[in-house]
């Protein structure tokens, strides 16, 4: 089986623990297949999937040369990805953050010396908490409750994903801030 990574900012534990506190407070875990746990809890910058590991390494090394300043993000609410009823992936949103988008953009941006980049999608940062939608009862959310969490964002990391151990996410490098002087 070939080895998968993706780019993201792993949550602070404290904010971690009290997600996935709220969501045992709902039947999340009856109604999707996928529950990270608290070390898997993150927001994906990019999903590289399948690469080799030297173009891993090349990449890291670039990431490290990009100059980008620290910035705060806050938790917002609980949202989903499908059908309202049978949702395939249930998150935390953030706050709307022009940081966070520039960050991504910059990733994207050394991707795409290294490898075809299909941006088609909007980016849209999220703590996924449940997916993988596997249940014929209803699912139940009223009881969650996240107070507005922020924290600050001073790396991101390239984490390969291990799909059959736990934690999942392992995280092989990791990118400091580097501010413009």
């Amino acid at each position: 089986m070939n080895t998968h990574y993706f780019i993201g900012i792993k949550v602070p534990k404290p904010i971690s623990r009290e997600i996935i506190d709220a969501r045992g407070k709902t039947n999340l875990h009856q109604t999707h297949k996928t529950l990270p746990v608290v070390d898997d809890l993150h927001i994906t910058l990019f999903y590289l999937g399948h690469v080799e590991k030297n173009l891993i390494d090349q990449m890291s090394r670039s990431f490290e040369k990009s100059d980008w300043d620290s910035f705060d993000l806050s938790t917002n609410e609980l949202s989903h990805f499908g059908n309202d009823l049978t949702p395939r992936v249930v998150y935390v949103s953030l706050e709307e953050s022009e940081k966070i988008k520039q960050l991504q953009k910059k990733i994207v941006e050394v991707i795409s010396n290294y490898l075809d980049v299909n941006q088609s999608k909007e980016f849209n940062a999220h703590i996924t908490i449940a997916k993988k939608w596997a249940s014929n009862c209803p699912m139940s959310t009223e009881k969650f409750s996240l107070p507005k969490q922020s924290f600050e964002v001073n790396h991101f990391s390239v984490f390969q994903i291990n799909p059959n151990r736990t934690p999942r996410y392992e995280e092989i490098s990791s990118i400091s801030t580097r501010k413009v002087n």
